[in-house]
């Protein structure tokens, strides 16, 4: 008999209320109580994006099959535990269920919060989402699974608590860096922590393990979440937040096909489609993606410390994989992926709204330009949320840069808030080309005329490291983070945009004057004495001057 079920008891981590106290809650009280609580909040951002994912892999699962009333679709039909034994093959009737998908949604928006089918779906699935179980553990596989005839050691690697409860990884001779556990009790896991672990130890995972499956090598994965550039969006509760991030119609034809989550089919199963060569089609599959054959003792013992078993598996496709629609994308001109598009991991310390273009721009393709699917699909159902402010996620997990392991080591997060008229205007005249340009010159006065006035301190004291340089950007850019972020949440569809833009303007040019002063401030005598560079005085007072001269000019165009 399995232990912990999912669906019944509490594991997920949320805020439940104005105040910001949080519990755990199960999938059923989520489900049902969606519109009642604020966001998700686990012990990391990480963290949360995984759990955010499975949730949607549910509700992709139950209303690519079930309407906003709970009634299933006429386009196919369902065996008792509401599976499709087939798919749509007729082209009219492919697209006549995209237009009733889009009217689910909408149903959905417009009703506030989720109907019974999603917790009925569960139910006829509960025997598949116990965290421990001998046939049927949720998102792990059975022991006979990794048994050594299988595998191309006697035993699979162990992972133990303090390795799978936190945020960096750690070895034993590598402490983590950050760690929501105290050293005395990080090898102890409850079971809703070991449940959201599980989880986030999936899909950012490294490579630091050594165990295949059979004798010959093969790119393994380490966790699909690792190397994207993750983008979520939230709104005003946790409903909205998954209803917004619910892709239902898929932008890509390609992949408006059937859902198929992993808890539909045995470990065995899933082991046996990673080595198949065949790649996800769907996003209820893909949101749950597995890097690890992981096995947790049935009879663990959860008053000790914790141990479980972990086995590679193949890396899924990269390259130009437009399935992935939470994720911002790079156009490589070189490397092993030349001519394609991979995701791009968001950087430490450095802002989404840096990214802008990326995020917002239409997908071009001569401009090698393309657009997180997220986005694509805001500009879908922008007609039907109408004047709507939301919250821009980025989450990304920095690696170590070693190659033979990728350790993680740091989170990249960070967020902005804009509506989504804004965010959705992208014609010509339209905000979204607007913005992208407001950014690009404020970034022109950082990096080109901010920079040149580095570069001339940095002659004038004949310092040969960057770091200096470096450094004072990155101090420029915070002080432009937050009233740029709060500039861009205020702006409004029936702003006048040079009135706005104007503005921030303005606001720049105080910002960056600002700074410079502050060097000016600061300079020594040497900074003042200055060289002679083509027999003229170059010192603080002559660079100062010729910074004023590029940072007005560039603010007269």
């Amino acid at each position: 008999m399995g232990r912990f079920n999912l669906i019944d008891e509490p594991w997920i981590s949320v805020i439940a209320d104005k105040t910001g106290q949080t519990q755990e809650v199960s999938l059923t009280s989520l489900f049902e109580k969606a519109h009642l609580y604020k966001r998700i909040a686990g012990d990391t951002a990480t963290q949360d994006f995984a759990v955010l994912r499975v949730l949607l892999s549910v509700l992709h699962t139950v209303f690519s099959r079930f309407d906003a009333k709970g009634e299933p679709y006429g386009y196919f039909d369902l065996d008792e535990r509401f599976k499709p034994s087939s798919f749509i093959d007729d082209e009219d009737d492919l697209e006549d269920y995209t237009c009733t998908l889009y009217k689910t949604w909408e149903m959905l928006w417009h009703s506030r919060q989720f109907p019974q089918i999603v917790i009925e779906y569960l139910q006829k699935w509960y025997d598949r989402f116990y965290l421990l179980d001998e046939n049927y553990p949720f998102f792990q596989v059975t022991a006979a699974d990794i048994a050594p005839k299988n595998i191309s050691k006697n035993t699979p690697s162990a992972v133990s608590g303090k390795n799978i409860n936190r945020l960096i990884s750690e070895s034993e001779n590598k402490i983590a860096l950050f760690s929501p556990k105290t050293a005395d009790n990080k090898e102890i896991l409850s079971p809703s922590e070991c449940a959201r672990w599980l989880l986030a130890f999936q899909g950012y995972t490294g490579l630091s393990d050594k165990v295949i499956f059979g004798k010959d090598k093969y790119k393994a994965s380490k966790g699909w979440l690792f190397d994207i550039g993750g983008i979520a969006l939230e709104g005003s509760n946790l409903f909205e937040t998954l209803m917004l991030n619910l892709v239902l119609v898929h932008p890509e034809p390609a992949y408006q096909t059937q859902q198929k989550p992993c808890w539909e089919y045995s470990g065995s199963e899933m082991i046996q489609y990673y080595f198949s060569g065949h790649d996800y089609d769907n996003l209820a599959a893909l949101y749950m993606d597995w890097s690890r054959a992981m096995y947790i003792d049935p009879d663990a013992d959860f008053t000790k410390s914790f141990e479980c078993h972990i086995v590679k598996l193949p890396d899924i496709k990269h390259d130009n994989n437009f399935l992935e629609p939470m994720t911002i994308w790079q156009f490589n001109k070189s490397g092993p992926n030349k001519d394609a598009y991979t995701p791009r991991k968001h950087q430490v310390n450095q802002a989404v709204w840096r990214s802008f273009g990326l995020l917002s721009l239409p997908n071009s393709n001569e401009n090698n330009q393309r657009q997180p699917g997220i986005i694509e699909w805001m500009k879908k159902i922008s007609e039907i949320i109408g004047d709507y402010n939301l919250t821009l996620h980025a989450i990304s997990m920095k690696d170590d840069g070693n190659a033979t392991s990728w350790v993680p080591v740091d989170e990249a997060i960070d967020q902005l808030s804009i509506n989504d008229l804004i965010l959705t205007d992208v014609k010509e005249s339209g905000w979204v080309p607007r913005i992208s340009d407001t950014i690009e010159e404020t970034k022109k006065m950082v990096e080109t005329i901010f920079r040149r006035l580095l570069l001339d301190m940095k002659e004038i004291r004949n310092i040969e490291s960057n770091l200096f340089v470096n450094e004072e950007v990155e101090k420029l850019y915070f002080q432009i983070d937050r009233p740029f972020n709060q500039w861009l949440s205020e702006l409004r569809p029936k702003d006048s945009k040079d009135g706005r833009i104007f503005e921030w303007r303005t606001m720049l040019k105080k910002i960056v004057l600002h700074q410079a002063e502050q060097l000016v401030k600061n300079a020594g005598p040497r900074d003042y004495t200055g060289i002679v560079v083509n027999e003229k005085i170059k010192n603080i007072a002559t660079v100062y001057n010729s910074f004023l001269y590029f940072l007005n000019q560039q603010l007269q165009q």
